[in-house]
């Protein structure tokens, strides 16, 4: 999906009351989705918000990342790409674990809700052991590396190299764990 997909989303009420097609932007869909958490535990809530903020920030810096070619600029010097690795870390390990919590209290269900959210957690935990543990998923042992390579993915930006042939970039999880919050699961 090309970055200017991730803005996707139709306020349909205006402040006036008529009707727009102005995109919600991304932080406004976190918000918004992020209330269904609300049902699990209350402080998810702003956790998601957080994240949804810090998804926000950190998918506009990948989209000028990737519209330079992945060239570091004056503008944005080596230590700021540096910076936007570590960050887009953070919110890998954040996100994980709101993913995990969700997992945790779905899975007896047999619900559609939790058949998403075991394949969501799986895509997530391939990533998140090599960033975390230095070891990799337990369902990648003999195919993944215990160490997840940062590269810039020309779609998404910020991505990482799990094995031989397989990147996760930190926007696809991101538009995975979004639409899933938003009711598409």
């Amino acid at each position: 999906m090309p970055i200017s997909s991730w803005s996707r989303g139709l306020n349909l009420k205006s402040p006036m009351g008529t009707t727009s097609k102005e995109p919600l932007s991304r932080h406004h869909r976190w918000v918004n989705a992020s209330h269904r958490l609300a049902r699990y535990e209350t402080f998810m809530v702003p956790t998601v918000q957080g994240l949804g903020r810090l998804d926000d920030m950190l998918a506009a810096r990948d989209a000028r990342y990737v519209a330079g070619g992945g060239y570091i600029s004056e503008n944005f010097g080596i230590l700021d790409f540096s910076d936007h690795i570590t960050l887009s870390y953070l919110w890998v390990l954040g996100a994980y674990e709101i993913v995990r919590a969700m997992h945790q209290r779905e899975r007896d269900s047999g619900s559609q809700l939790a058949t998403s959210l075991s394949v969501l957690l799986r895509q997530f935990a391939r990533l998140r052991m090599p960033l975390a543990k230095f070891e990799p998923a337990e369902r990648h042992q003999r195919t993944d590396s215990h160490i997840a390579y940062p590269v810039l993915n020309s779609d998404y930006g910020v991505a990482w190299q799990v094995s031989e042939d397989t990147f996760i970039s930190r926007g696809e999880l991101a538009d995975q764990f979004l639409h899933l919050l938003e009711g598409g699961a």
